[in-house]
C-alpha cells in the first residue's frame, strides 16, 4: 500500500514539476565544445569550439538568436602536410522549442557569415602567406535546454555549419560539425 501511494504521488508530482512554465523572454549564453572541419575532399582537422550569443523569445515556442563561435582546427600527417586554420561563424538563427517545460528540445537554423584563416602547410612549400576569406554561411541543428532553475539552463546541442571560403584556398563546401554544451542565463 505504501509503495502504491509513493508511486502515485510521484506520478502526480513529476508532471506538475515538468509542466512549470519556463518561457523566459531573454537569454545570454556561452558555449564550449568540439568540432571537425571538412571541405570537398574530407576532414581538414578537429579542434576546440568556443562561442556565445544572445537570444529572445518572440512567442513561448519561437525564438531568435545572434551567435558567434570560433574553432581552431589542426590535422598533421607523417608526410609533413599540416592542415590548420581558424573559422569564425557569425549567424542569426531561428529556434523552435517543442515545449515550455523544464526540459525543452529544440531545432535551430540560420544564416550569416564566416571568416576563415587558412594556415595549412605542405612540405614542398617554402613559404605560404596566410590566406583568408569571408563568405556566406548557413547552419542547422538540434538541442535541448534543461533548466536548472528559472534563470539558468544547460544547453547541449549538435550543429552543422556550412560556409563559402573559396578565397582562402579551401574548396567548398567548407563545413563544421560541432557538438557543444552551453550555459544560459535567462531573464
Amino acid at each position: 500500500m505504501i509503495k502504491t501511494v509513493i508511486l502515485m504521488s510521484f506520478l502526480l508530482i513529476a508532471p506538475a514539476v515538468l509542466a512549470q512554465n519556463y518561457d523566459s523572454r531573454g537569454e545570454v549564453f556561452g558555449s564550449l565544445g568540439g568540432g571537425k572541419i571538412y571541405d570537398d575532399e574530407g576532414s581538414l582537422g578537429k579542434g576546440l569550439d568556443i562561442g556565445g550569443g544572445v537570444g529572445f523569445r518572440i512567442t513561448p515556442k519561437v525564438g531568435v538568436e545572434g551567435q558567434v563561435n570560433r574553432i581552431d582546427y589542426e590535422r598533421n600527417f607523417f608526410s609533413g602536410v599540416r592542415f590548420a586554420g581558424t573559422a569564425v561563424f557569425t549567424t542569426a538563427n531561428l529556434l523552435y522549442h517543442f515545449s515550455t517545460a523544464k526540459v525543452q528540445p529544440y531545432v535551430v537554423g540560420g544564416v550569416g557569415f564566416v571568416h576563415h584563416e587558412n594556415r595549412s602547410r605542405f612540405p614542398e612549400d617554402d613559404f605560404l602567406p596566410k590566406r583568408t576569406a569571408n563568405g556566406f554561411a548557413t547552419n542547422f541543428g538540434a538541442g535541448v535546454k534543461i533548466f536548472l532553475n528559472k534563470k539558468l539552463s544547460v544547453r547541449p546541442e549538435f550543429r552543422v555549419f556550412l560556409g563559402d571560403t573559396a578565397g582562402s584556398g579551401v574548396e567548398p563546401p567548407f563545413s563544421l560539425g560541432r557538438a557543444s554544451v552551453a550555459l544560459s542565463y535567462h531573464w
